[in-house]
């Protein structure tokens, strides 16, 4: 199944994504919950739901795997995270690391305010 080619920048309501992917909007919502590390969408101030590009396609991925496929909504977690688990994710740094950071920035700083006040 391809995902839809839409613009990259649009943000699309919640009726627009019904209407994209035929998916409910009440299971959209359930599914936000349900996918809480895949499916996140934005909120505008009055807090209503804004989907990316990437949500809609996450969205026709769940339902393929829910409803072609026939998996259960815990199988279709495990999938997405076998799926997903092989992308490189941002790693934080523990304490040692940035204890290390901030020393090599202060030696760094330090050398600068020096080379200015001698100059």
């Amino acid at each position: 199944m391809k995902p839809i080619k839409l613009p990259e920048e649009t943000l699309y309501s919640i009726a627009q994504v019904n209407a994209i992917t035929g998916v409910a909007k009440p299971t959209i919502r359930f599914w936000e919950k349900e996918f809480r590390d895949f499916l996140n969408p934005m909120r505008t101030q009055g807090n209503q739901r804004r989907y990316k590009r990437t949500d809609i396609n996450m969205i026709e991925r769940i339902n393929h795997l829910v409803r072609t496929e026939g998996f259960t909504l815990e199988g279709a977690r495990r999938k997405l995270d076998t799926e997903y688990d092989d992308e490189p994710r941002a790693k934080i740094p523990d304490d040692d690391q940035l204890a290390k950071l901030a020393d090599t920035m202060s030696d760094y700083l330090l050398k600068k305010l020096l080379e200015k006040s001698t100059a």
